[in-house]
C-alpha cells in the first residue's frame, strides 16, 4: 500500500507525532482534528502492518538477564502465585501467530486489525479510555486489539511464574517435561535455570517459534540449560519417553475447545470433539503417562482455569487419582483483571489454579 500523502512522515500528522500523542492531549483537540488523528494513525498502521513485538538481540539479552535476576520465592504470596511480565515479550515475540488464534465465539485481534472500520474504532478507543497512554503506538494498540469489544486473545504463561514453579518443584540438573508447550512462556522461564526442558507441541507454526526461541537463547551466552521440542500429539509422544526420565511434568493443557490454535487434525479438540472424549483420549492419557515418566519423587504441576472453562479442577483431580497421583497443593494463580472491561468485578485479580501432585507412595 503506498504512503498516505497527508502524512509529512510515517508518524506525523499536522506536525504532531502520532505515536507519541497521549490520550489526554488528543482529547483537547476539536472533533474534526481528533478524527484526523485517528484517520492518519489508521493509515500509518495499515501501511506498516500488524504491530507485532519487535525485539533486537540486545533487547532479548537484556530481558533475559532481567528474568534471571527475579526473586522466585517472592512469586508465591499468601493469596497465591503472582508473576510479573518480565520475559513475556520474548515468548510473545517468537509466536506472531498467537494474534490470529480464535477464542470461543469472539473475534481475534487480527480480525480487528484487518477490518478498516474496526481498526479506526480501536485507535479512537485507545486514545479515549487511556489518557496517560500513547494511544497509537505499537504497545497500546496491541493492548487495545486484545481487549476490543467482542474480541478475545490468547495469553502466554508468564515466564517469571514458570521459573518460580520450576525452581520450587525441581532441583539443579532436573528434566522438565511440558506436554502442551504452547507459546513458550514455560520454555523461556526454564531456559534461565539449570534444567533440561522437553516440550511437546503439535502445531508446526508454534514448533517453529519455540525452536527459534531456543536458538536465540543459545546465541546469547553460555547457559547450563538445554531444551528440545518434540513435534506431535502429546498422547502419542509421551508413551515414547523413557520411564522415570523426568523430575517434573509442568504444563498448561488446552481449555478443551475454548482456544482454537488451528483447525488441523493434530489439535486435541479436533481429534476429540466432545469433552468426555477429550478427557478420555487426550488429558487422561497425558496424566497417566506423566506418572510413568516421572521419577518416584517427581511432581506433576498443571495449570487449569478453576472457573467455568474445561477442564474442571474436579475432573483433573479425578484423572490424576486414577493415575495414582495425590493432590498436595492447590495454589491460586493470580491473573490481573482489565478494569475497564470488568468494572463490576471486585478485586484486582481473577485466579486460575495451579494443581501440584505427587505420585502415591512417592516422597
Amino acid at each position: 500500500m503506498p504512503h498516505n500523502q497527508g502524512l509529512k512522515s510515517d508518524e506525523e500528522f499536522g506536525g504532531i507525532n502520532l505515536l507519541r500523542l497521549r490520550g489526554s492531549e488528543w482529547s483537547r483537540y476539536s472533533l474534526s482534528r481528533r478524527r484526523g488523528f485517528v484517520r492518519a494513525a489508521y493509515l500509518y498502521w495499515r501501511h506498516s502492518g500488524f504491530p507485532y513485538f519487535q525485539l533486537s538481540l540486545d533487547q532479548i539479552a537484556a530481558e533475559f538477564n532481567r528474568l534471571t535476576l527475579q526473586d522466585d520465592a517472592a512469586v508465591f504470596r499468601k493469596d497465591g502465585a503472582l508473576g510479573s511480565v518480565v520475559g513475556l515479550s520474548i515468548a510473545n515475540y517468537f509466536q506472531p501467530g498467537m494474534w490470529s488464534v480464535k477464542v470461543s465465539r469472539y473475534r481475534c485481534p487480527m480480525d480487528v486489525f484487518e477490518d478498516d472500520e474496526l481498526l479506526q474504532a480501536a485507535i479512537e478507543r485507545a486514545w479515549t479510555i487511556w489518557p496517560d497512554r500513547r494511544g497509537a503506538n505499537s504497545s497500546t494498540l496491541r493492548r487495545m486489539l486484545k481487549t476490543f469489544p467482542n474480541t478475545a486473545a490468547v495469553s502466554n504463561f508468564r515466564p517469571t511464574l514458570a521459573r518460580a514453579v520450576i525452581s520450587r518443584y525441581s532441583c539443579s540438573g532436573a528434566s522438565v517435561v511440558d506436554f502442551s508447550a504452547g507459546f513458550g512462556g514455560r520454555l523461556v522461564g526454564c531456559l534461565t535455570l539449570d534444567r533440561n526442558y522437553i516440550g511437546i507441541e503439535p502445531n508446526p507454526k508454534q514448533v517453529a517459534g519455540l525452536t527459534d526461541n531456543i536458538r536465540a537463547f543459545k546465541n546469547l551466552k553460555p547457559v547450563s540449560a538445554s531444551a528440545k521440542i518434540l513435534r506431535g500429539c502429546a498422547e502419542e509422544v509421551l508413551p515414547r519417553l523413557p520411564a522415570a526420565s523426568a523430575d517434573l511434568v509442568f504444563s498448561s493443557p488446552p481449555y478443551f475447545d475454548w482456544e482454537r490454535y488451528s483447525n488441523c487434525s493434530s489439535q486435541s479438540f479436533v481429534r476429540y470433539p466432545s469433552y468426555d472424549a477429550w478427557l478420555a483420549g487426550f488429558l487422561g492419557p497425558c496424566i497417566e503417562h506423566s506418572g510413568r515418566i516421572l521419577t518416584r519423587r517427581g511432581r506433576l504441576v498443571l495449570n487449569v482455569s478453576g472457573r467455568s472453562r474445561w477442564p474442571s479442577v474436579e475432573d483433573v483431580v479425578e484423572l490424576a487419582r486414577r493415575a495414582r497421583f495425590r493432590l498436595i497443593e492447590q495454589i491460586p494463580m493470580l491473573l490481573a483483571r482489565v478494569p475497564y472491561l470488568h468494572p463490576r468485578n471486585l478485586g484486582p485479580y481473577k485466579p486460575e489454579a495451579l494443581l501440584v501432585f505427587r505420585k502415591s507412595g512417592g516422597a
